[in-house]
């Protein structure tokens, strides 16, 4: 039997979580009740498996994986309640698992038989602080105007599309003003690109990146925003962090150019609904 559980249950499942787990902000923010997510248990009173699904990019697996009062019923509850929540809240038809270790790797293999699970990999980059100072100095030179994204900004109609982002992290702009923030360019009021936080967790901020029309990129204001972000970061004691997946050629190349180092990389699994 698989269960939602109400937001004030989250923190049932903190036993279940490993040490590593406990250093992800994706993840870690969800438990909180920080960003948009779900909770699925086993057993809401005694949880020994659990699905954490940030749900705007992936689900994280913890507890016992053998679980057969979980595995055995995660196929049906794909089908029947998370597909349906994936379409309701973000319009999604795809969905993101991160495989823990091998013997999750196994489990939901076995489990999720309806599915054909497309491997790949998530690249997880550290913010390495003297990189970004000396490539922060080249960047100095950009004439490229980059502004706080603020309420009246969100609050714009033509700026939808950024709400539109932004909702699908934050359980409302209000939480978004109260425990991120971001900075973006604008042309004549309407932002063109954006650098937001995406997940919050103590002072990790784990960033979201976009520059909207195809005519605007490659012209640096991607990179505007992000060092504007990660001034903030500094400033602020925050630890930001960045995380993409391997075939995402764009956000590689921009952590690497405004001062992260790659980390590690992580199994994940993609399938369609």
């Amino acid at each position: 039997m698989i269960v939602e559980l109400d937001v004030n249950e989250y923190s049932k499942i903190t036993p279940l979580l490993s040490e590593e787990d406990k250093t992800n902000v994706a993840l870690m923010s969800i438990v909180a009740g920080n960003n948009k997510g779900k909770i699925f248990v086993d057993d809401s009173e005694h949880p020994r498996t659990a699905m954490i699904w940030a749900i705007a990019s992936i689900a994280f697996f913890a507890g016992d994986c053998r679980n057969s009062e979980f595995t055995a019923h995660l196929n049906s509850y794909m089908d029947r309640k998370i597909k349906q929540d994936s379409l309701d809240i973000i319009g999604g038809t795809w969905f993101t698992i991160a495989v823990g270790d091998e013997a999750w790797d196994k489990a939901l293999n076995e489990a999720l038989t309806d599915y054909e699970l497309v491997e790949g990999e998530d690249l997880e980059f550290d913010f390495a602080t003297d990189r970004y100072s000396k490539l922060r100095q080249a960047q100095a030179e950009s004439r490229i105007q980059v502004t706080p994204l603020d309420a009246e900004l969100l609050n714009n109609p033509e700026n939808d599309f950024v709400l539109e982002d932004l909702n699908e992290f934050w359980n409302s702009p209000g939480d978004f003003m109260d425990k991120g923030f971001g900075y973006c360019v604008l042309k004549n009021g309407i932002v063109q690109s954006v650098c937001f936080s995406g997940y919050v967790y103590g002072n990790g901020h784990d960033l979201v990146v976009r520059t909207y029309e195809e005519e605007e990129r490659q012209k640096g204001l991607g990179a505007a925003v992000t060092f504007a972000y990660l001034d903030h970061c500094v400033r602020s004691g925050l630890v930001p962090h960045w995380t993409t997946d391997e075939e995402n050629e764009a956000s590689i190349a921009l952590a690497n150019k405004c001062g992260f180092v790659l980390k590690e990389k992580s199994k994940i699994y993609e399938f369609e609904f």
